[in-house]
């Protein structure tokens, strides 16, 4: 690590170590030259053109030995578990509250000495410089993690695609690279290249390349070469599933020159067998006033899936998430910008532009009594994970992958 950015041996990001310098030879002696060769010319964004070359998959176990990451965090000996708390942060609706949840969530990861794995938006990232300062900068001087996500307009989300799904390779790879780097007009959904934006915004604030990027488009173009250019500007994973979906005996996979995510399990929703499965799982956060709340307490049901993957005999340790949203502490129900961009509640009829930025909020806030048992339980989960497994972020896992 040097300057919060990860770096390999040779003075370049550390995505081109280990693994990835593997992958690149071995796709050199498969004759792959030419196909590699025009992925550069068509895709490179940033100083690392070599980042792109890369789009395989590697067969390692999970680290299971004593190691000290580049953060200076130690995983343990054969751990029970590795333990990531995921804070998705997009609310530009309610700035204040987003920012002072934040500022909290950060004192209770350090009380507990761990990290947590802070993923933001550029828009969010601009009303935080903008009126929320102190924000930037005590998560500038923390040892959290920053990593990076989107939500619409931006063209990479799902049904907002349309304009990229037209363009040609280079075309498209030159517009993602655009809107990785310019401002994105909430408004219109375009840009505005007189203000800076996207990936490099927040690394320029944050004073450090996050971590994880993800591109939620269903378009495979779109999302392989949206991948390759966020390991061109410096990322080190990418999200290609939320909660769960990692591969027992191949936890570690990469896509693009980016590891995936990796996540066994997730704290994050869950029902019990009495409960219909017309509808999703709920998620924990919105059942702690209920009669049920005892069966949604995370810390619970923590050492519940601990204890049964334990009993499987897995092999390995398992990589577990807790997702959770700022807006979810304070505010119920569809996020406050939701009707600017979307027809309905649910998100599935995407609005087209000019986008209403003053549409009605449907968000509600939560009662200061829920706020309060969502905070506790939160805090009891992290408690226990720190207290019994390795608590990483994406930075320590790529760390640690890159490491063996």
């Amino acid at each position: 690590m040097r300057n919060g950015i990860r770096q390999g041996s040779s003075g370049m990001p550390a995505g081109l170590s280990g693994m990835r310098r593997f992958a690149v030879m071995l796709a050199l002696a498969c004759n792959l030259i030419l196909p590699i060769l025009l992925l550069l010319v068509m895709y490179g964004c940033g100083e690392n053109p070599q980042a792109a070359t890369y789009d395989s998959t590697a067969t390692e176990t999970a680290p299971a030995t004593t190691a000290t990451t580049a953060t200076g965090y130690s995983t343990t000996t054969a751990p029970s578990g590795y333990m990531t708390f995921v804070i998705n942060v997009h609310d530009t609706v309610h700035v204040n509250e987003s920012a002072d949840t934040i500022l909290r969530l950060v004192d209770i990861f350090e009380k507990y000495a761990v990290r947590g794995d802070f993923y933001l938006t550029a828009p969010v990232t601009q009303r935080y410089a903008e009126q929320r300062p102190d924000v930037i900068a005590r998560l500038r001087e923390s040892n959290m993690t920053i990593s990076y996500h989107v939500r619409p307009p931006n063209p990479l989300y799902a049904g907002f695609d349309q304009q990229l799904k037209a363009l040609d390779d280079a075309a498209l790879a030159s517009t993602l690279c655009d809107y990785e780097t310019y401002e994105l007009d909430l408004a219109t959904g375009g840009l505005n290249r007189d203000e800076p934006g996207g990936y490099s915004y927040v690394a320029r604030m944050f004073g450090r390349d996050p971590v994880t990027a993800s591109a939620p488009t269903s378009d495979r173009r779109i999302k392989t070469a949206a991948e390759i250019d966020f390991a061109d500007l410096g990322a080190g994973m990418v999200v290609h599933y939320h909660e769960e979906g990692t591969d027992l005996k191949q936890p570690f996979v990469w896509s693009n020159g980016l590891l995936e995510r990796p996540s066994d399990f997730s704290v994050t929703r869950w029902s019990d067998s009495t409960e219909s499965k017309k509808e999703k799982d709920p998620f924990w956060w919105n059942m702690l006033t209920t009669p049920k709340a005892s069966f949604y307490n995370p810390a619970a049901y923590l050492e519940k899936r601990m204890d049964e993957w334990q009993a499987g005999e897995n092999g390995r340790p398992p990589f577990v998430t807790s997702l959770i949203h700022e807006n979810n502490f304070y505010r119920s129900g569809a996020e406050g910008w939701t009707l600017s961009y979307f027809a309905d509640t649910k998100k599935e009829e995407p609005l087209s532009p000019p986008f209403d930025l003053n549409a009605p909020d449907v968000s509600t806030p939560r009662s200061a009594e829920e706020q309060e048992a969502i905070w506790k339980a939160y805090e009891e989960m992290v408690a226990k994970a720190a207290a019994g497994m390795s608590v990483v972020t994406s930075e320590d896992i790529v760390d640690m992958v890159e490491a063996r």
